[in-house]
């Protein structure tokens, strides 16, 4: 995640609590809150459906990065 705090921006201009968008995103209260305070990745479907949820850009909220191994290859 480029930016935990734009997506906590989001989250609010949007009018969601971090429940009710964990529940809107199918994803439970714990695991919604280690994504918004940028402590874990969530995978690429989840990504794709938070930005659906708060209709912006994947690229605004979002970065490929590769890890060792994978740029080794």
């Amino acid at each position: 995640m480029k930016n935990p705090t734009r997506l906590n921006e989001l989250i609010m201009i949007k009018g969601f609590y971090k429940t009710e968008f964990g529940k809107e995103i199918g994803m439970s209260g714990p695991m919604t809150t280690q994504i918004t305070n940028g402590d874990r990745s969530p995978s690429p479907r989840t990504a794709k459906r938070i930005c659906e949820v708060l209709e912006c850009e994947w690229s605004e909220l979002f970065e490929i990065v590769k890890t060792p191994q994978q740029a080794a290859k």
